[in-house]
């Protein structure tokens, strides 16, 4: 079944969008906005590929900016990524672990940077895992998390808003707001969560709650292991090895149903944001702002062993995310092949509004992308992935570098991907260019060609470096937390301290 654009796509959407990119090289941009997609993979949207599902609102934001074809999360839940994306460095930097975490006000975060240099900074998020408690709300003037709808047991499982809550509250803010003046720059922070599960675009007939995603996970446990520990149960206690990376999967009419009920959901979300830049062209803010899109990380389906899951490994379908810039400073139709991380996004938006973005050499942190966008090389780096489950069990171990250590992590340079998972003691190699969907692990063959051989030892350098790089800020698990996120999984924090 082909979909087609929804109905409830503004006609407008797209010519606003088109009428706002004028001249062959624009100035520095006047205002930011970074929109961050939940629980979005790169693949489910047609200028990463897809074909099944339509999302013409970023695919023409895509084709009037720049595309980077391989952005990788630096970490695979909500609160950890976005902190990532945030400060532009990584959790063995930043601290925050996961879900439920603190954000030490030590970290130095993009708004804080933005409002001292004259920015009004506003945020509207959709999930409980990054409400202001967290302490995300650093540097924002205004932070808007009224998330109306509650969890419950059965249906959501936390507190969130749908995309179309998010763009009226953010059209209603610049229409009640005091329009800037000579010289004032806006920050705008979109967070719209609706891929994630349950699955079922608002208004949809059918949705897919957590019971049929159980009964997904534990049919395809089962087929391969012979026994079904379910999704809480590799949540609590880790993937058993078996299950640890790519499977002989296929999916089964149930996957099939979550995965198009899935599609739905981005489908509308796409939707909500052609009507939010719809809404900055009519207002006269478009053509003088920096759009960037990314997600903080992707989602499972039955690719991999941490089946609709995403936390528990560092796959591609969990940390490839997609990542596009357009407007003043990003030329049009570019499209970037080296392999890039959310830890670029702050240093990335600091220097294209004329910020210093700090040392690009560090390996616990990010570096600017703003040469790419005026279509300048980017020379090769090695980007990192962590997974963040299972959680207490394997943050607890003594002479841990950081929290994460012992969970799993990806490092890529060019093609090539190395996965560690120290607490299972597996490790992966991937020629990602002539193997995308990391079926044929280089490592379980009896030898290595050259090539191989030498970008396994490249890699290895470089995650001896990153890890060598830790230096996490204080983070602590917030109690109060503790039932507002147990249903995503993170349960198990009552044996932790307080």
């Amino acid at each position: 079944m082909t979909f087609r654009s929804p109905p409830w796509l503004p006609p407008l959407a797209l010519l606003g969008l088109a009428t706002a990119c004028g001249g062959d090289r624009a100035p520095e941009p006047r205002h930011v906005l970074l929109i961050t997609l939940d629980t979005t993979r790169a693949d489910h949207l047609g200028a990463y590929g897809e074909t099944r599902f339509e999302t013409p609102a970023l695919d023409a934001l895509a084709s009037e900016g720049v595309v980077f074809e391989r952005c990788s999360s630096a970490a695979a839940t909500t609160l950890s990524s976005h902190t990532s994306l945030m400060t532009g460095a990584y959790p063995l930097r930043h601290g925050v672990v996961r879900n439920g975490f603190s954000v030490d006000r030590s970290n130095r975060m993009l708004a804080e940077t933005l409002s001292e240099a004259g920015f009004q900074c506003s945020a509207f998020v959709a999930s409980s895992a990054l409400i202001s408690a967290t302490g995300m709300d650093q540097g924002f003037q205004s932070y808007d998390e009224r998330l109306d709808l509650p969890a419950s047991p059965g249906g959501n499982d936390q507190a969130q808003r749908v995309a179309g809550s998010v763009t009226s509250a953010i059209l209603d803010h610049l229409d009640g707001a005091v329009a800037p003046g000579e010289g004032e720059r806006r920050f705008i922070f979109a967070h719209y969560f609706d891929p994630h599960a349950p699955y079922g675009a608002p208004g949809a007939e059918a949705v897919a709650g957590f019971g049929e995603i159980e009964a997904a996970v534990s049919a395809q446990q089962q087929r391969l292991l012979g026994r079904a520990p379910g999704q809480q149960g590799v949540i609590a206690a880790g993937l058993p090895v078996e299950l640890a990376g790519p499977v002989d999967a296929s999916p089964s009419p149930r996957d099939q149903r979550l995965a198009e009920l899935y599609g739905q959901e981005v489908q509308y979300l796409d939707a909500e944001i052609g009507r939010l830049l719809a809404g900055l062209a009519a207002r006269g803010l478009l053509q003088e702002t920096l759009v960037v899109v990314t997600a903080d990380h992707g989602e499972t389906f039955w690719e991999q062993g941490n089946f609709w899951n995403h936390g528990l490994w560092v796959g591609e379908p969990d940390v490839r995310v997609p990542l596009i810039v357009r407007g003043p400073g990003a030329d049009r139709g570019l499209r970037v092949a080296t392999p890039v991380s959310g830890v670029d996004v702050a240093p990335t938006i600091l220097a294209a509004v004329g910020l210093a973005p700090g040392p690009g050499d560090d390996p616990g942190r990010g570096r600017s992308l703003a040469g790419a966008l005026r279509g300048e090389p980017l020379p090769v780096r090695a980007v990192f992935s962590e997974a963040t489950q299972p959680g207490p069990l394997l943050e607890q171990a003594p002479d841990l570098a950081w929290a994460g250590d012992a969970k799993p992590q990806a490092v890529w340079l060019g093609d090539w991907k190395l996965v560690k998972a120290p607490y299972l003691g597996v490790r992966q190699l991937f020629d990602l260019g002539s193997d995308p969907g990391e079926r044929r692990d280089l490592l379980a063959e009896p030898s290595l060609d050259p090539a191989a051989r030498a970008a396994l030892e490249d890699l290895e350098r470089a995650h001896a470096l990153w890890r060598g790089a830790a230096d996490p800020r204080p983070s602590r698990f917030d109690p109060a937390q503790a039932e507002a996120l147990r249903g995503l999984g993170y349960g198990g924090f009552e044996d932790e301290d307080d």
